[in-house]
């Protein structure tokens, strides 16, 4: 039997598994905690020689013992896909081979690395040991031509003592690495199919006396004050040496002890307690002697002084009750794949921290160890989840296949076992998850009783534990907040969490509020992770013009998943998304409520769980439609978590036009991942208008414009303007002012829209079957009426889909005024039967390009949505046209304002279109159709046409998260039904440029 079809064959020669850590030559350098400084090290990260076969034994035989000078060379860490050689391919849940455990393709592509280094004459006498950070999937390792080892679990660290196979002078690393092997079947997470060494590869000298393993565990007294540091380590050597250690805060030491015991603990009065939002971290330092007292090692690690558990069926952190606002993260980077730069990882966390996101679950596989020392050091909790993961197996009918059957679970157990070695001195992981979408059985149960025998001090979680047998924690995915709701008025006996939710996949998620509405609600419900943090396009360079993102079927991969790995919060590039703006808001950990705002008085809540309030403040503004009336600043008062307050501000001054009171909470002090006034939220509160006084008319209204009819239209003139209705079809079909087309494409009622990720199974169950998509407008009558000071047009037509028989009886209802003002009334009733949801109710036309700056009142300065809107606020916002557009990678409909009261579009000069809306409404500019947004496939394709689409709708469905998710709540959905609403529309002269 193959070695990588042996599913009972996890590794051989492989190192037993322990905590990271890496020990220096003195106190002075180990605290830099730079292991490139620790006393022996030495990185084989870089350019090594490669080359990529379509079977393993295509391996030349002399690979493993001579350098390959005619090879090709590859960057390590780094995936093969993204370096040229081997095929890309993506799918959610599906092996891309036939599924016949522990079988795999017997073409199974294999990389071939080669890299040479020197060791100094400082490594003589030293026992080498190779570490790999991750490979994917299968990896041997020959040194010197002598066979070394072989491993197994891709997202986990391997070590191999390569001491006796060294030589003086050159050495020689050659690694043949597997893309297919038994352990795929545990491996079968949501992203792409990629292979190779994609982590750091290094060496690490280690004396004939060195320590092998450091566990250090805290525990606080009943009262959360005073707490206990336990400490056990491993010895290469039973005797000889002794140790002493000390622990510090920053320069401080704080206790010493020493002697030959491996393990010990000390009481630790009134510690600084690490949580997420005060990630306080001392330093422990374990000093290794021989007997002859020289030093020969010295091991640091940061120390946070952190307790969890569960308490009377609710989770505690410190004694603290807390829920766990959080975020699915994959590895990805939009060139490199999995093979993800520490710089990226820090910048994945710092966009957490600023966007309010307080835990972070490793979804679904360990990451590069260096990730949770910088949780540990900014701040998140962390779910540290195992790699497992066994979707493939639902294709079959049997989730649990492997996971029920005893002859994995060394595979399953061995998993856990090395994943919680390697991570278990971190205070930033509270939560070990055992896998992901695995079904259950009794690999499920023996990897739980593993992980508790290493680790007692942590909680348990995995999803499909749904009684919660082995687990701390209850954990569904996707449960629709109606079900949360029920499950937090019926809790279990454990705390519960949504592991996965809102699926963040294109234009979404919406309905996040509604979410946080619930959990909030109930003490239960004490964490959510949005799916997903990052899309995972892939970046293909050299393609001109914005980016080409690629996803699944773009490189002849079949079968594939398409676009479903686009379903991150930020962009491929790391770009927060609207998405991420949006949850920053709904978690916000300052709420700010509105008592009397015309009073000026608020209520102001502390939503954090371990801080006060202290130096956040109120940055407080009163505008009317855009102006600014008043501004003041508000220090908050120091309240402790939980605390509410009522605030008084000096009353708002009053002002005519529409004026709202806008509340930001700013940070006022910098951190470690924010600059100082960094913005936490915003608030945003309608101020009553006094009514104005009555306008005396002085001026005779003008005469009204002149009609000419011809054959096949209607010409309507004035002073400066001219407009033209088609008899044929009842559309406005020129509107030219001050000798300016502003007309590029009539008006045209519309009731669909580009189909966003999130509407998929609509829009596949309900709105293509019934035709919404080709709905047709027929002329069903046009009537022209003559006025004393205006001209009306009356069109009715019928709106429908072509072979079924329903459909909207509408009308648009033109008046124009001397002036060359247009007031346009659309109303309509359905008939037939079809009433179900649509995607929107609206008007949409073309103006020309030349009007390329736009200026409205309305809420921003983001897109959009019903359920989508906590983060946007209602003011006066001016952009290039073009900038309204939100390129998602796969284009669909973006872009959307609401609450637009009016809306501008001009040229530089200011001549161009306003549109006022007397009940509001939905606004949006495209530089592209409708019809170009809704058959491109890539964002990069779309290509600018002549005039702008400018959508001015009545109502738009909300935006749900039903790609993977939950569905449009039902009091933001859009149905088939009567309608009335009117537009305004007036040329701009230039003269108005305020």
């Amino acid at each position: 039997m193959n070695k990588w079809e042996n599913h009972q064959l996890l590794g051989e020669n492989r190192l037993p598994p322990h905590a990271y850590f890496f020990a220096y030559a003195d106190a002075d350098t180990a605290r830099s905690f730079e292991r490139e400084r620790s006393r022996r090290f030495l990185s084989l990260s870089g350019d090594w020689r490669f080359a990529c076969f379509d079977h393993p034994l295509q391996v030349p035989p002399q690979f493993y013992s001579e350098f390959m000078d005619g090879w090709g060379t590859i960057e390590v860490p780094g995936m093969w896909q993204m370096q040229g050689h081997g095929q890309l391919q993506y799918t959610d849940d599906g092996m891309p081979f036939p599924v016949d455990p522990p079988y795999v393709p017997s073409s199974n592509p294999t990389g071939a690395y080669q890299c040479r280094w020197t060791l100094g004459p400082e490594w003589r006498g030293q026992r080498v040991v190779l570490r790999f950070d991750g490979v994917e999937t299968y990896f041997e390792v020959h040194v010197n031509g002598s066979y070394a080892g072989m491993s197994k679990g891709s997202r986990l660290a391997a070590e191999f003592d390569i001491t006796d196979f060294l030589v003086d002078g050159v050495n020689l690393l050659s690694v043949r690495v597997l893309q297919w092997a038994d352990s795929s079947y545990l491996e079968d997470q949501d992203m792409w199919w990629t292979a190779g060494i994609f982590r750091d590869v290094y060496l690490v000298g280690k004396g004939a006396i060195h320590l092998q393993d450091v566990c250090v565990q805290t525990r606080f007294d009943a009262g959360y004050r005073d707490a206990r540091l336990s400490c056990a380590v491993a010895v290469s050597a039973a005797a000889g040496w002794r140790l002493e250690w000390a622990l510090f805060d920053g320069a401080r030491e704080l206790q010493r002890g020493g002697g030959r015991e491996l393990a010990w603990e000390a009481n630790v009065p009134e510690p600084r307690q690490w949580n997420a939002e005060d990630p306080y971290l001392y330093r422990l330092e374990i000093s290794l002697y021989d007997d002859a007292g020289t030093l020969l090692e010295v091991v640091p690690l940061r120390v946070g002084f952190r307790e969890v558990e569960v308490r009377d069926g609710l989770m505690h952190v410190n004694g603290r009750y807390l829920k766990l606002h959080g975020v699915n993260r994959h590895d990805n980077d939009h060139l490199r794949g999995r093979a993800v730069s520490m710089a990226r990882a820090e910048q994945d966390i710092v966009l957490m921290k600023q966007h309010n996101i307080n835990s972070v679950r490793t979804a679904h596989y360990p990451n590069d160890p260096r990730f949770y020392e910088l949780c540990d050091q900014y701040g998140l909790f962390v779910m540290a989840e195992t790699d497992v993961e066994t979707h493939g197996f639902v294709n079959i009918g049997n989730l649990s296949q492997v996971t029920d059957d005893p002859a994995w679970e060394a595979a399953f157990v061995d998993r856990i076992e090395r994943h919680v070695h390697a991570q278990k001195n971190h205070p930033s992981i509270i939560m070990w998850s055992l896998a992901n979408e695995s079904g259950y059985g009794c690999n499920i149960r023996a990897m739980a009783a593993r992980c508790r025998e290493i680790d007692p001090t942590r909680l348990i979680h995995y999803e499909e534990d749904r009684d919660a047998e082995v687990c701390d924690v209850v954990s569904t995915m996707y449960s629709r907040v109606q079900m949360m709701n029920a499950f937090g008025e019926y809790p279990m006996d454990k705390p519960r969490i949504l592991c996965e939710y809102a699926h963040a996949m294109g234009n979404g998620p919406g309905g996040l509020s509604e979410y946080q509405a619930v959990f909030d609600r109930h003490p239960h419900l004490q964490g959510h992770y949005v799916w997903e943090w990052c899309d995972h396009a892939i970046l293909q360079p050299g393609v001109p013009g914005r980016p080409f993102y690629a996803f699944g079927g773009d490189y002849g991969d079949y079968p594939n998943s398409g676009n479903f790995c686009c379903d991150g919060l930020i962009y491929p590039d790391q770009r927060p998304g609207p998405g991420l703006r949006e949850y920053k808001q709904v978690i916000a950990p300052v709420k700010v409520r509105a008592i009397d705002a015309a009073a000026g008085l608020l209520e102001v809540e502390n939503r954090y769980w371990f801080s006060s309030l202290d130096g956040i403040c109120l940055l407080l503004q009163v505008k009317a439609e855009g102006e600014l009336l008043w501004q003041d600043r508000l220090p908050l008062p120091p309240l402790q978590p939980g605390q509410r307050q009522e605030l008084r501000i000096p009353a708002p001054p009053a002002g005519h036009a529409r004026c709202h009171l806008n509340v930001h909470v700013v940070r006022e002090q910098a951190t470690a991942f924010s600059a100082a006034q960094h913005e936490l939220a915003r608030y945003q509160f309608a101020l009553p208008v006094p009514a104005a006084p009555a306008l005396e008319l002085v001026n005779a209204p003008l005469a009204p414009p002149a009609l000419t009819e011809h054959r096949l239209e209607y010409r309507v003139e004035g002073i400066g303007f001219h407009l033209v209705f088609c008899k044929l079809t009842g559309r406005l079909t020129e509107w030219e002012a001050g000798g300016m087309a502003l007309l590029a494409r009539p008006p045209q009622l519309a009731f669909y829209k580009p189909c966003i990720d999130n509407h998929k199974q609509e829009n596949e169950a309900l709105w293509l079957p019934q035709h919404l998509n080709i709905m047709q407008e027929h002329l069903r009558g046009m009537e022209v009426l003559r006025h004393d000071d205006a001209l009306e047009v009356i069109v009715d037509c019928q709106v429908a889909p072509p072979v079924l028989g329903y459909g909207m009886r509408c009308r648009y209802h033109y008046r124009v005024d001397g002036a060359g003002r247009v007031q346009l009334t659309l109303s309509g009733k359905p008939y037939g039967g079809m009433r179900d949801m649509i995607p929107k109710i609206g008007l949409a036309l073309g103006v020309h390009r030349q009007l390329e700056q736009v200026e409205y009142f309305g809420r921003g300065p983001g897109e959009n949505y019903p359920d989508s809107k906590a983060c946007n606020i209602i003011d006066r916002y001016r952009s290039a046209a073009a900038d309204l557009f939100e390129h998602y990678p796969k284009p669909q409909d973006n872009g959307n304002r609401m609450d637009v009261a009016w809306a501008k579009l001009q040229r530089t000069d200011g001549k161009g279109l306003r549109i006022d809306a007397p009940q509001g409404m939905n606004f949006s500019v495209w530089p592209y159709s409708a019809e170009q947004i809704a058959a491109t496939r890539h964002d990069n394709a779309l290509r600018e046409e002549g005039f702008w689409t400018v959508n001015l709708d009545y109502k738009v469905s909300g935006l749900g998260s039903n790609s993977w998710g939950s569905e449009v709540l039902d009091s933001y959905r859009v149905y088939l039904e009567e309608f009335s609403y009117r537009l305004d529309l007036s040329p701009l002269n230039g003269e108005d440029r305020a």
